[in-house]
């Protein structure tokens, strides 16, 4: 009877490192690996690299082959890795997928079948005005009130704002109280594309500023200063994030800026709860306030918890 209770957890113990394998990496060589995205099969290398930031990832692996066979399905490995990132292929045939904790290089063999599914996405992904509420208010901060960015989204995508920071202990001849380093601007993102259901992309197109940077004038014996806003202060390429997000997918350094980073665990998958802007260049995080349960207006104040909209306490 002995023997028997001790084959039967042996057999218990296999079932449970079959069914767990195809979770965990199976023991595929680089060259060896095959994940099809898209319709189309992206084989592995050795070479490895930076993944780049969170709007690089497209999707997740979602199912592994049996013995290491060739994927059928879209989101399928070879190597099992169910869970890990992988990104999108910019149209050189070519993606990164996290294995063990290096992200390598995948290239597609046929090049035209990612030029045609390129052509065919980029006309499906066109947005023509944002999705969601607006206009919408966000802000870039320090969190600490020294300095700070507001800025008022349009559906179109045309928006204004201030930038505001002050330095009073930096004082000089006619200006006792310090400096303010300031200006306010307007301008227009465009080009919105469609990355997933709660993400898009958008290029700055127009920007300009008043006054201008680097003017000075003395005024209440306080040296104004005409200053770049912080966040908008380089870079093109931002990303738009909807309520929907779940923060688990974002990086570390976006979440930073996030107002609900200190009520987060780090682990649990949560909604971002509001809109975010992620300029890519900088790692800038704009955030809205959050998103009302009840109305769906980005006005719940971080203070009372009520919706300035509805009434509504969250």
């Amino acid at each position: 009877m002995k023997k028997w209770s001790k084959m039967g957890t042996l057999v218990v113990l296999l079932l449970l490192a079959v069914m767990g394998c195809s979770k965990k990496e199976q023991e595929v060589l680089p060259e060896d690996r095959i994940l099809m995205v898209n319709d189309i099969l992206y084989y592995g290398t050795e070479e490895t690299g930076p993944m780049g930031d969170a709007g690089s990832v497209e999707g997740k692996i979602l199912s592994t082959t049996e013995g290491g066979a060739i994927p059928e399905e879209n989101g399928q490995s070879n190597f099992g890795g169910v869970g890990n990132p992988y990104t999108f292929d910019f149209g050189e045939g070519a993606i990164q997928v996290l294995v063990g904790d290096e992200y390598f290089w995948f290239y597609a063999k046929d090049k035209e079948a990612v030029q045609k599914f390129l052509e065919q996405a980029e006309v499906l992904n066109e947005v023509s005005d944002l999705p969601g509420i607006f206009p919408c208010n966000f802000v870039f901060a320090s969190g600490a009130g020294a300095w700070g960015t507001l800025l008022t989204l349009n559906a179109d995508g045309s928006f204004t704002g201030g930038y505001n920071d002050s330095d009073m202990g930096d004082s000089g001849e006619g200006y006792p109280h310090g400096k303010h380093y300031y200006c306010e601007f307007q301008g227009k993102f465009g080009d919105f594309r469609k990355i997933d259901d709660n993400t898009l992309s958008m290029t700055l197109e127009e920007l300009t500023l008043q006054p201008e940077e680097g003017s000075e004038e003395i005024r209440d014996e306080i040296l104004h200063v005409g200053a770049k806003p912080l966040g908008l202060e380089s870079g093109t390429e931002f990303v738009l994030y909807l309520p929907d997000t779940p923060v688990t997918e974002l990086t570390e350094d976006f979440l930073s800026w996030w107002p609900g980073r200190y009520e987060w665990d780090g682990e649990t998958e949560i909604p971002l709860g509001c809109y975010g802007i992620l300029n890519q260049e900088t790692g800038a995080g704009f955030f809205s306030d959050a998103s009302c349960k009840v109305c769906g207006a980005t006005a719940v104040s971080p203070q009372t918890g009520v919706c300035e909209k509805c009434g509504v306490e969250q």
